[in-house]
C-alpha cells in the first residue's frame, strides 16, 4: 500500500469529527487511501488493533443512498444465513453499525459513510494472471448468484435504474453526442463511430428479452477487483455490494469476462496489449458454471460469450458518454481518461467479436 499519507490529505477535520463521534473512534484513529474506486471514496481505519474498511458513497451516483444501505443489509444478512445453513462457503462483509445502531453516518453536506470490518489477509487483483485465477473468480460469483437466487427479488430495489440496459445505454450515448456539451465529439469521432456499431449488439440483446431471458438478483459489477483472494489465490469474499440489485447473470459473466479475458486493465492506453486469452474464458466459464451450478438455464449458458460483448460495449459505451458529458460520473486523473478507457473498451469489444464463436465453444455443459 506504500507509506501513510497525512489524514489532512483525506478528510478535513469536522469530517474527521463526525465520523469519530459516529463510530467511537479514538484521536489516534488513522486514515490511509485503500483501493482504486471509480465511484465511492475508500479508506483504511486503523484504530488500536481494529482495521476496517471506511466508505463514502457517491451520492451523485447513487441518488437514493437510504436504499443502498437497505440493499447491503437484505444482501448481507442472506448470505449470512446461507452461509450458517452451509450453503454458501465464502466470507460475508459484515457492516460496522454506528453507535447509535445505524447502518451509516449523514453529516454535514448530506455526506454518506459506512463502516465495513476489513476481511483480514485479503488481497485483490486488478488483472487475473492465471487462469486458475480466472477459473476461481467465475466460482466465486457463481456461488453469489446461487445464494442470491433463494432471496426475495422484491427486498432489493434498483439503486440505478437501467444501470446495465444496453438499450439505455446506447441512447444516453446518442443523446450526449447530440448535445456535445464539453465540445469533445469531433476529437473523439473514431470512438464515437466505433460505439454507433453497437447497434448489432444491441439486436441480440432484444432477441434474448424476446427469448424471455430469466432476470434475477445479481451483483452488477463483477469487475475482478471486486472479489477478495487469499494468500493461496483462493477467492474468499465478494465485495462492493452497492449495485446489487434486479438484473441478468449475463450482466455478471459479461463484466468478468471484459475484466479478465486482457492482459491489459481497462485504463491500459496501449491498445497493441489488449487481447482475449482463450484459456481464460474456458477457466471463467468452467468456474463460473461451477458456481452457480443448477441456476444457469441453456439460453444463459448459450450466450456467455455474447455476454462478454454485451457488458464490453456497454462499459464502453459508459466511458464514452461520460467523456463527451465532461466527465461527471466516473473519477478521473487526467483529461481524456474517459475517452481513453472508451477506446480501451471498444478495442477489447472488437477483439471479442471476432472470437465469438470460438470463445462459446468454450463454454461447458451442464453438469
Amino acid at each position: 500500500m506504500g507509506a501513510p499519507v497525512k489524514d489532512a490529505a483525506y478528510l478535513d477535520p469536522a469530517t474527521r469529527k463526525g465520523l469519530a463521534e459516529a463510530w467511537g473512534l479514538s484521536p489516534h484513529a488513522a486514515f490511509t487511501p485503500l483501493g482504486h474506486g471509480l465511484i465511492n471514496r475508500t479508506l483504511l481505519v486503523t484504530d488500536g488493533a481494529h482495521r476496517r474498511v471506511l466508505q463514502r458513497l457517491n451520492t451523485h451516483v447513487f441518488r437514493d443512498p437510504a436504499l443502498v444501505m437497505r440493499n447491503c443489509r437484505v444482501v448481507t444478512a442472506h448470505l449470512g444465513r446461507e452461509r450458517a445453513a452451509g450453503r454458501y462457503h465464502y466470507s460475508v462483509l459484515e457492516l460496522v453499525p454506528t453507535r447509535g445502531g445505524q447502518p451509516a453516518a449523514v453529516l454535514a453536506g448530506d455526506s454518506w459513510w459506512r463502516m465495513y470490518d476489513q476481511v483480514p489477509d485479503a488481497r485483490t487483483h486488478d488483472v487475473a494472471s492465471t487462469p486458475a485465477l480466472a477459473l476461481e473468480a467465475g466460482r466465486g460469483f457463481g456461488a453469489f448468484a446461487r445464494a442470491l437466487a433463494s432471496l426475495d427479488p422484491a427486498q432489493v430495489g434498483a439503486v440505478i435504474p437501467h444501470f446495465h440496459d444496453p438499450s439505455a445505454r446506447f441512447e444516453a450515448f446518442r443523446t450526449a453526442l447530440a448535445a456535445d456539451r464539453a465540445g469533445r465529439a469531433a476529437a473523439a469521432a473514431r470512438e464515437c463511430d466505433a460505439a454507433l456499431g453497437f447497434a448489432e449488439v444491441l439486436t441480440g440483446w432484444k432477441a434474448l428479452l424476446d427469448a424471455r431471458l430469466p432476470w434475477r438478483i445479481t451483483h452488477n459489477d463483477c469487475k475482478l477487483n471486486n472479489l477478495l483472494f487469499d494468500a493461496s489465490q483462493r477467492a474468499i469474499c465478494v465485495v462492493d455490494l452497492d449495485t446489487v440489485m434486479p438484473g441478468s447473470l449475463l450482466f455478471d459473466f459479461g463484466d468478468m469476462a471484459r475484466s479478465m479475458l486482457s492482459p491489459a486493465p481497462e485504463d491500459a492506453t496501449d491498445l497493441d496489449a489488449i487481447a482475449v486469452r482463450p484459456e481464460y474464458f474456458a477457466a471463467l466459464a468452467q468456474g463460473y458454471s461451477d458456481g452457480c451450478g443448477t441456476l444457469l438455464t441453456p439460453l444463459e449458458r448459450d450466450h456467455l460469450a455474447f455476454a462478454a460483448r454485451l457488458i464490453t460495449g456497454v462499459v464502453g459505451l459508459r466511458f464514452l458518454t461520460d467523456h463527451l458529458d465532461g466527465d461527471r460520473y466516473f473519477r478521473v486523473t487526467h483529461a481524456g481518461q474517459n475517452l481513453e478507457r472508451a477506446r480501451n473498451q471498444f478495442t477489447l469489444l472488437a477483439a471479442l467479436t471476432a472470437q465469438a464463436e470460438s470463445l462459446q465453444a468454450r463454454v461447458p455443459g451442464p453438469a
